[in-house]
């Protein structure tokens, strides 16, 4: 090697030194040399933070993004709050506390453990009464409520009109709903009268079965058939009385816990609401004991007929034709028995201040007498806070523990409930005791039917002023039993 070689490369390694010592390395710190000659890995360089893109929409959104289910809404950093919101609701779980039954107010009550003379009752049939509920696959006792994947945001804020859950699917949309064209224009998505209607109006099996007061002629109802909701006038939803914080629906009395209260008095408070429009002052004279509905709601079912009489004992017979009644309704289904219908229904005026006695499987649903009386308020004229309201009531006849005297829950639908479903056996006695097993209460084996009655407060229909009950539509008459109300009538007629 030459002088001259030798001295470069000596030159060259103490300007690397150099370099080395002035960049802070030393011994083996990261990016320099170990003493063998090695070179630790070099940490990548920090990328800056990716902005997410900004979507003006719903359209704009899911043209770039498919909607899978729920999780979409509520992990896109759009509706975080939006998944435990609702399974906190009633509308999710079905039962909660505190409720508005007697003896039960803090146990969790609701839809999953209560008893009608409809449908009868959830546990069993849950495939096919899970079609109203808001999420899908709650197909038996196993369902997860804590699954936000199976919350259904689309049964309550679909603007399309094409969103529909599928019948004996537990709640799953129809195939042929187009799932991304309905998340997209949900940017209006606020609930319609027709998003509530899809279950409220079909409550027990049909179009105005179970209510009286909510049918589809509520989608577009005109002024005589509410004046709050009349389509050409000031067309309230739903929310407009049920007030809605944080998907918890205020006004639920019968069936569900309480999320607040919904009274027509939230907007007509006034105590001389009468004389301020030009009406006798009398009327508010009344104010303290008498509920708007009981004068303003003079009869339900106005625009479609209503069942008011459900006759489970005759059900399992091959009757051809279906007889009809003057309304074209069926008067026998196979499945279900033997049905009554009705127009114009006068209600029945209770004594009511929100309080009710309900039938509550395993709790409260033994009987000492008949009819079974399977729910009903229980106030009385003085009871606090109570007034006088409007009820549907509704009879009928239903499976019994004929020894316990308890009212049964029979299996009618589906093979997850039990191996003996009604509706396709059409054996009460299995039927009865696959519901038994199933909800676990006591059972002598001894089985009939007993008559039952319940009573359902009227809200909606509201008439206009001039078609609201009068003076002496109730004093001196026979619309308000007087004596069982604890009332005397001032205005009765004395005997000769």
């Amino acid at each position: 090697m030459s002088t001259r070689t030798w001295f470069s490369g000596i030159v060259a390694m103490l300007i690397i030194a150099v370099v080395l010592v002035a960049a802070g390395c030393s011994g083996n710190s990261d990016g320099c040399p170990d003493d063998d000659g090695s070179r630790p890995p070099i940490d990548p360089p920090i990328d800056p933070p990716v902005e997410p893109p900004v979507y003006e929409g719903h359209d704009d959104y899911f043209a770039a993004n498919l909607y899978i289910n729920s999780t979409t809404c509520t992990q896109s950093g759009c509706h975080p709050e939006a998944g435990s919101e609702v399974m906190a609701s009633m509308h999710w779980n079905w039962e909660g506390a505190p409720n508005t039954a007697e003896g039960f107010e803090n146990i969790p009550v609701g839809k999953n453990n209560l008893i009608n003379n409809f449908c009868i009752a959830i546990p069993s049939n849950e495939g096919r009464c899970t079609q109203c509920h808001a999420g899908y696959g709650y197909a038996d006792d196993t369902f997860d409520f804590n699954d936000t994947t199976a919350i259904d945001c689309l049964a309550c804020h679909d603007t399309t009109g094409t969103y529909a859950k599928a019948p004996k699917t537990a709640g799953n949309p129809v195939d042929t709903v187009d799932l991304q064209l309905v998340a997209s224009t949900t940017d209006e998505g606020l609930p319609s009268r027709v998003n509530c209607g899809n279950c409220h109006y079909g409550a027990g099996g049909g179009d105005n079965v179970k209510h009286g007061d909510l049918s589809s002629t509520l989608n577009d109802p005109t002024f005589d058939d509410d004046v709050h909701m009349d389509a050409t006038g000031n067309n309230f939803t739903c929310q407009r009385c049920h007030s809605t914080v944080d998907h918890r629906i205020a006004g639920q009395d019968l069936h569900s816990a309480v999320e607040g209260p919904a009274a027509c008095t939230d907007c007509h408070a006034s105590a001389s609401l009468h004389e301020d429009r030009g009406v006798s002052s009398t009327y508010d004279n009344h104010l303290d004991i008498i509920a708007c509905q009981t004068c303003h709601i003079p009869a339900f079912a106005r625009s479609m007929p209503t069942k008011v009489d459900w006759r489970w004992e005759t059900a399992g017979q091959d009757i051809d034709p279906i007889p009809t009644d003057q309304y074209g309704k069926p008067t026998y289904d196979k499945l279900k028995g033997d049905f009554v219908w009705e127009m114009d229904v006068q209600p029945t005026i209770m004594w009511h201040n929100g309080t009710w006695r309900k039938t509550i499987i395993g709790e409260s649903d033994t009987y000492t007498s008949v009819p079974v009386v399977l729910a009903t308020p229980i106030a009385t004229e003085s009871s606090e806070n109570a007034k006088l309201y409007p009820f549907k009531r509704m009879t009928g006849n239903q499976p019994a523990d004929i020894v316990n005297e308890r009212i049964l829950v029979p299996h009618l639908f589906g093979l997850l409930g039990g191996a003996n479903p009604y509706w396709v056996f059409f054996d009460w006695a299995t039927a009865i005791q696959d519901g038994v097993d199933y909800t676990g209460v006591p059972y002598s084996g001894s089985w009939g039917f007993v008559d039952t009655v319940m009573y359902l407060r009227v809200n909606h229909e509201v008439a206009p002023a001039e078609d609201a009950v009068t003076c002496f539509q109730c004093h001196g008459t026979d619309r308000l039993d007087w004596d069982g109300l604890g009332l005397n009538d001032p205005f009765a007629s004395t005997p000769d």
